[in-house]
């Protein structure tokens, strides 16, 4: 109980003092970034891509039904020389997919460990042994855990996120941050 009422103190302090500037929004965010000592999740590099609006999709890539797209993003993606195709994959997969799947697709990440029903790990088996019309499809309609993308993200950059998607294979999982102030279990 003493606990909170130094909180609700500490909070009433904050805004009164801001109430002076006309800025208590910014004074109450500076407040929990000093109260979770500096944390901030827009300073997070998951975030941080999506401080600038997303690109419009091209037209066209609303899937109606079945693979809308597919055959001709697969010409668009085989056109592409090696280096420029490695690196669009990775701004691909940066853009649309690394918030919630994390840097090594295993979702240990703040957006990721934040849902109720945690985004799959990409790196698992079962995720690698699908094909790549079925990933295409599963980002485009959605499934159980993400939402249908087709309006957001275009025929070429699903494919171009599934090829980096299939380079996480073997990547280690570790936390996005690693965990301060925590004891060890005995």
């Amino acid at each position: 109980m003493k606990r909170l009422a130094a909180a609700m103190i500490v909070l009433a302090a904050l805004v009164l003092a801001a109430c002076d500037r006309g800025d208590w929004a910014g004074a109450v965010e500076r407040g929990a970034r000093e109260a979770f000592n500096g944390w901030d999740m827009w300073e997070t590099p998951a975030v941080q891509p999506h401080e600038l609006p997303m690109p419009h999709a091209v037209h066209g890539t609303v899937a109606l039904t079945g693979a809308i797209g597919f055959e001709q993003a697969r010409q668009q993606l085989d056109a592409l020389d090696p280096a420029t195709r490695a690196e669009r994959a990775a701004v691909a997969y940066r853009r649309y997919c690394h918030h919630c799947h994390g840097p090594n697709g295993d979702g240990r990440i703040i957006v990721g460990e934040s849902f109720d029903v945690r985004p799959p790990d990409l790196r698992s088996p079962r995720i690698q042994s699908l094909d790549d019309r079925e990933l295409y499809e599963s980002i485009a309609k959605g499934t159980d855990v993400i939402i249908p993308l087709a309006a957001i993200v275009t025929p070429l950059d699903r494919l171009l996120a599934i090829e980096y998607v299939r380079g996480l294979a073997d990547a280690p999982s570790k936390p996005f941050f690693e965990p301060r102030n925590v004891e060890p279990v005995r």
